[in-house]
Formats: C-alpha cells, sequence, structure tokens
C-alpha cells in the first residue's frame, strides 16, 4: 500500500546523499553515477512497466539501425561484418606504440594465433556447412570491445579496477570469521588452508544472499537476453554462459534444469564449454587470495561468456531446433530460502562442500603429481636426463599455444609448463605455482596473457565433475554429456587461450 511512498523517500535520500557525495568526492564521480543509476534505474521499474523503455527503444533501434542495414545487400552485408571486425584488430595491432604489454610484432603474433585456433576449429568442425558466422563475428567482435574498453578506456578501466579492488575489500571481511574460529595467529599464517578456503566458504554465503534478494537473477536474465539478440544463440545455453563465472559449472545448468531433457546435443556441448571457460565467483575469491591481479580475472570472466559461445559454435554448429530459440527463462528456484540467515547458512552449507572438495582435490593431485614426478626423475636419471618431471614433459606441447597467445620467446616453457598443469591436474595447482614460482620470473606481457589463458575450469578432474553434476539434473542425457565431454574441455581450454590472445592484440 505504501511501497510507493517508501520507495519516493528511498530515492529523494540516495538522491541527496549522491548529489553531497559528488561535492565532497569529485574523485569518485564515476563509481558513484553508476550506482545512483543503476538503484534509481532499479527503483523507477518497480512503478513503471518496462514496455514504456523498451517499446521505444526497440523502434528506435529497429528504424535507426536494423532496417537500414537489411537494405544492404546480402553480400556486401557479409564482406562488411568480417572487414569491420578484422579492421578494429589491424588498428589494434599496428596503431598504438610499443609498451609493456606489448610490441606491435607481439601483437600481431597474438592476433595470428587467434586465426590459427579459428582455422583449427573450422576444419575439425562437427557440421563446417552449419556453423553460425553471424554468432562467431558477433562474440568475437563483442569480446573485443569488452577487452577494449576495460583495458584501453579510462571509464572501463576505472570500473573494472573498482570492481577488483571492491571485491579484494569484499573478500577480506573473511578474515574476521577465520580469527574468531582460531585465533588471530593462526589465521595469520601463511598457508592455503587459513588464507584461501575461508575465503571460499564466506563468498559462496554471500552469493547466496545476492541470490535470495533477486539480484543474480536480474544480472543473468539482462545479460542472456542480449546475448540472444546479439549473436543468435538459444535462451537456455545463453543463461548457462552468462551464470557460469557467477555460480559455477555445474550449478550455472541448475539455472535451465527444466530444459536440459530436450536440449540439443549442440546446446549440451555449449553449456559444457561455458562450465569449462570459466570460473566461479567463489573459486575467484580464492584466486584473488593467491596475489592473482583480480582486475584481470574479473575481465576474462566477463570475456567468456561470448567467447564460449563462439568456440562451442564453431566446433559443434546448431543443426536441430532448439526448444528456448530466441527465449530467456530463468526459472525461480523451488527450494526457496526463508530468509536471508536462511540463505546464508544455506551459502556456507555449499562453501564449506567446495572448500573441502578443493582442498581435498589440491592434496590429492599435488602429492599424486610429486609421486608422478620422482619416479620420472627416477628413470629419467637412468639414461642421464636430469630432472625429468610430467611438466616438463608436457609443457613442450603447449608451447605451440603458448606461442599463438603471443607469449615472448623467453617466456614460453613457463607458460607451456603452466598451461599443462592446469589441465593435467587443476587450475589451482596452476595459479599456485605461477604465484609462488613463476611469476617474478616473467615479463609483464607474459604474467597477463597467463592470467588470463590459466582462468577456466577446463582440466580432467572437471570433466566428472560436470558429467556428474548434470548428468545428475537429467540422467537420461548422461550419454549425451560422455559423447561430448572431451570436445567441450578442449573447446572451453582454447577459449581461455582465445580470450589470452585478444588481450594479448590490446
Amino acid at each position: 500500500r505504501y511501497r510507493r511512498w517508501i520507495h519516493l523517500v528511498i530515492w529523494l535520500l540516495l538522491t541527496a546523499y549522491y548529489i553531497a557525495a559528488l561535492v565532497l568526492n569529485t574523485h569518485e564521480y564515476l563509481i558513484i553515477s553508476f550506482l545512483y543509476v543503476f538503484i534509481s534505474g532499479k527503483i523507477l521499474f518497480y512503478h513503471v512497466p518496462l514496455r514504456w523503455v523498451s517499446e521505444p527503444l526497440g523502434w528506435a533501434i529497429r528504424r535507426g539501425i536494423q532496417e537500414p542495414v537489411l537494405r544492404i545487400p546480402t553480400r556486401v552485408r557479409h564482406i562488411l561484418g568480417v572487414a569491420i571486425p578484422l579492421a578494429c584488430y589491424l588498428i589494434a595491432v599496428f596503431v598504438p606504440p610499443p609498451s609493456a604489454y606489448g610490441t606491435r610484432l607481439q601483437r600481431a603474433q597474438s592476433c595470428g594465433g587467434m586465426v590459427l585456433i579459428i582455422g583449427a576449429l573450422v576444419l575439425t568442425s562437427k557440421n563446417r556447412s552449419h556453423i553460425n558466422w553471424r554468432t562467431v563475428l558477433v562474440g568475437l567482435f563483442a569480446q573485443f570491445l569488452i577487452a577494449l574498453f576495460t583495458l584501453k578506456t579510462s571509464v572501463g578501466y576505472a570500473l573494472f579496477h573498482w570492481l577488483a579492488q571492491t571485491a579484494s575489500g569484499l573478500l577480506s571481511f573473511a578474515s574476521y570469521g577465520t580469527e574468531f574460529l582460531f585465533g588471530k595467529e593462526i589465521a595469520g599464517t601463511a598457508n592455503f588452508a587459513m588464507h584461501v578456503l575461508p575465503v571460499v566458504l564466506f563468498f559462496a554465503s554471500f552469493i547466496q544472499i545476492v541470490y535470495y534478494l533477486g539480484g543474480m537473477q536480474w544480472f543473468i536474465r539482462k545479460f542472456a537476453f542480449a546475448m540472444v539478440r546479439l549473436m543468435g544463440t538459444s535462451g537456455a545455453e545463453s543463461v548457462v554462459a552468462v551464470s557460469s563465472f557467477i555460480v559455477g559449472q555445474c550449478e550455472s545448468a541448475l539455472l535451465v534444469k527444466p530444459f536440459i531433457e530436450f536440449m540439443t546435443l549442440s546446446e549440451l556441448h555449449s553449456v559444457m564449454v561455458s562450465g569449462f571457460a570459466t570460473i566461479s565467483g567463489s573459486v575467484l575469491a580464492g584466486f584473488i587470495s593467491l596475489g592473482v591481479d583480480p582486475q584481470a580475472l574479473i575481465t576474462a570472466c566477463v570475456m567468456s561468456m561470448p567467447c564460449s559461445l563462439v568456440i562451442a559454435k564453431l566446433r559443434y554448429p546448431e543443426t536441430e531446433e532448439s526448444l528456448t530459440s530466441g527465449e530467456v527463462n530463468v526459472p525461480p528456484e523451488e527450494d526457496k530460502e526463508a530468509n536471508v540467515l536462511h540463505a546464508a547458512a544455506n551459502g556456507a552449507a555449499q562453501g564449506l562442500t567446495l572448500a573441502g572438495l578443493i582442498g581435498a582435490t589440491l592434496l590429492a593431485v599435488i602429492s599424486l603429481l610429486a609421486l608422478v614426478n620422482t619416479l620420472l626423475t627416477y628413470f629419467g636419471s637412468l639414461v642421464n636426463i636430469k630432472d625429468l618431471t610430467l611438466e616438463l614433459i608436457t609443457s613442450y606441447l603447449f608451447i605451440p599455444l603458448a606461442w599463438c597467445m603471443g607469449v615472448p620467446n623467453q617466456d614460453l616453457q613457463s607458460v607451456g609448463q603452466l598451461l599443462a598443469t592446469k589441465m593435467f591436474a587443476s587450475e589451482f595447482v596452476a595459479y599456485n605455482t605461477f604465484t609462488t614460482q613463476l611469476k617474478e620470473h616473467m615479463t609483464v606481457r607474459s604474467q597477463l596473457l597467463t592470467t588470463y589463458a590459466l582462468c577456466g575450469f577446463a582440466n580432467f578432474a572437471s570433466i566428472g565433475i560436470q558429467i556428474g553434476g548434470i548428468g545428475a539434473i537429467s540422467p537420461n542425457r548422461k550419454s549425451d554429456l560422455a559423447k561430448v565431454a572431451m570436445s567441450a574441455m578442449l573447446c572451453g581450454t582454447i577459449s581461455t587461450l582465445m580470450t589470452a590472445c585478444i588481450a594479448g592484440v590490446l
């Protein structure tokens, strides 16, 4: 009954605070303005139908953009669709002066690596004649624009820098709970269990609260709608692509649970690739705690949304009719929490499970790797090969991929070793090796590209996690999931490499 007046009072107080903040802190105007517009918009659309804005905006887009574009002959339109993104990439490669992040030759190397990756995917595609080039070109261009906005504009840099600082500041609150449980002396020890796992648990609880309040669902719907309209992908796979970097590789599939039973093979492949091509919000917290650049991690996660669909659709084009073609539907949760405290408790329970899995997996994998490396070193020493390890052997297989990313020659073996570690062990092991052993010996460019390339769940262990997790949602599709799993994992790896290539171009 009084909601309208309550919202009006909240908006007036918010406006007064906004004006005061602008006057007293002029250097923070960008972030404050962004938050003010966002909250004001949310309040406005509680009372004003969204169609009052969306319909005039849609009419303007149709009359101002779509109709003029459709008047252009189809052949010319296709040529422009290739020429415009290509021109943007070439300008990014050759116009900016050399810097610590790359010379013109190194940027050209990254651009050439993208071409090689796309060419390899086209050659190995399940059905080359059905590749939707609109999805591919729009997705690559969208990824380029996201990277350009983040890395090369003051507004984008400030926004993502603020997001990174906010994320780091938010995660630091986990230390209070850790100190309460274990004491300040133990909580302050610089080990993985005390420094990373509590952060994962805390952030999982925080995310669940945001879900309870409806914030995540709103974000996912808006971004998925944009991807459906721009890229021509189905609603279900777009929802999963957007939500994977928030909730994780299996949890994102829960958002489209009713549709998994009826998904095409191409959609199932896309769903799995989206999970492999990025990391979840709670794991992101753990990587930041390891000392990985938070701004690069967040940027990589956002860039992975269109890129995962591009790579998936190149490798496994759609040949069937999708049930959710052109639609975006995020079903409500079946068991909604009673209140915020209930949501926090559920999130903490999920975080405890996740932290336990991370800790147990790392303990087992690192121990097994040490065993394998000891055996390899022993047998290598019998034929006068010193320090033979699994990472050394597999690093040579990944050196060509590191070169395609644009990594300087002196760091090729180190980056190849990290890529191999990520695939055969886990991204946690790879990032831990990167930050503690190799980072300080690398160039600035190699550090940046490595951060992007490792930002994903694509490894052999995750294949089992995805088949088990998504298969539990829809047991009838387990055989289909197993059929596309290896392809999806490799495509997830390629997606992170493509993200690194685009960062290397800029």
